[in-house]
Formats: structure tokens, sequence, C-alpha cells
């Protein structure tokens, strides 16, 4: 049904964009993180493919649709993870550090926020922008379906699940420290920038 629609495009699985990050990363790390979100590349295609399928079980139809966002939230959020990862640090453009400061204060007050998001956080810590009240805010999800602001656009996602770091690091605290140092502060200001003209 969905992929007989016109434009439908059927999930497939993004390339890593750095195959290793020196002194963040290891290859064997991101190796198999990318593997978790292939996993939930495949999870997805399964459940939209068990729902393009009648079924009168009302139970199980909204369980599937529940597992539908969960892995959808997984795919995209490791998607937006992966794709604002930088080899270097990245000197934020001019106009992200006015809305960092303008939106959160001081760029120390928001790296210390956004620590203690992700440390806070059981699954994954953002900035999001939400274009209904036109500002950037630091969010907790405790799972992939779990605490998501409705409207919000993310633009940094940092996961800070296990399988995320336990291969390099002994602490998440040591992971989330580094992580902040390799935000690709460009790409993010593309993602902005692609909201905000909106």
């Amino acid at each position: 049904l969905l992929a007989g629609l016109p434009g439908f495009q059927p999930r497939t699985v993004m390339p890593l964009p750095h195959e290793e990050l020196p002194g963040f990363l290891s290859r064997e790390q991101l190796a198999a993180h990318h593997e978790d979100y292939a996993r939930a590349v495949e999870r997805l295609e399964a459940t939209e493919k068990l729902l393009r399928a009648p079924t009168t079980d009302g139970n199980r139809y909204a369980e599937l649709r529940r597992t539908q966002v969960a892995a959808a939230n997984a795919v995209l959020l490791h998607e937006l993870y992966f794709g604002a990862l930088a080899a270097q640090k990245v000197t934020p453009p001019r106009h992200v550090t006015r809305n960092m400061e303008e939106h959160m204060g001081s760029w120390e007050s928001w790296r210390e926020d956004f620590v203690r998001c992700a440390l806070a956080a059981k699954a994954w810590a953002l900035l999001v922008y939400d274009p209904y009240d036109d500002r950037w805010h630091d969010a907790v999800m405790d799972g992939d379906d779990d605490g998501v602001w409705v409207g919000a656009n993310p633009l940094v996602v940092c996961d800070v699940a296990e399988h995320a770091y336990a291969r390099d690091y002994r602490s998440r605290a040591d992971y989330v420290a580094s992580f902040v140092d390799h935000v690709d502060w460009n790409e993010v200001s593309s993602r902005y920038r692609s909201v905000d003209r909106m």
C-alpha cells in the first residue's frame, strides 16, 4: 500500500559520515553504534509492513503504532546524531552564537545545562528549536518515544545510551564532555536556517 503511493520512499540506512573520530569515538564504537541504528531501520520497515496488512485486533494495532513511533524516532534521532558529529572542534557561526545567547544565556550556561540534561536523560539529550515560541530549549528523552517536544526541531542530538559510548568511555560524563566539543555547529546552523525559513 505505502510502497505504491506516489513519492513514497522506503527508509534506507544512512552511511556513517565518519568511520572514526580520533580523540572522540573509535572506529569500533562508531561501527557498533551504526549497527544499532541499522536495526532500528529494519524494525521500522518491518513494523510498517505489518501495518499494511489488515487487522481487527485493536490491541495489536495499537502496539504496532507505538512501535512505529519508537522506531521512526530512533532512526531519525540517530541520523541527526551521526550527521552533526565533527572530527575537530567547530567554531559556531555568529548567528548560532547570537541565538544561543538570546535563548539560552551565555555559551557556558548552555553547555552546563546541556551536560546536566545528558547526565539526567536515559536515552537522548537535545537542543531543540520550538517554532511556536521561536526559542531554543534543552530537552531530555528517556526513550525513543518518551519525552518528545511536540513541534520542536532538533538542532543538537546526543545519544546517551551506553551503546553510544561504552567501548570508548568508562563514564557517561567523560563522553558527554567530549561530545560537546565535537558538535558540527555548521550543521546545526544549517538545520536552524532550514526550519527558520519555513
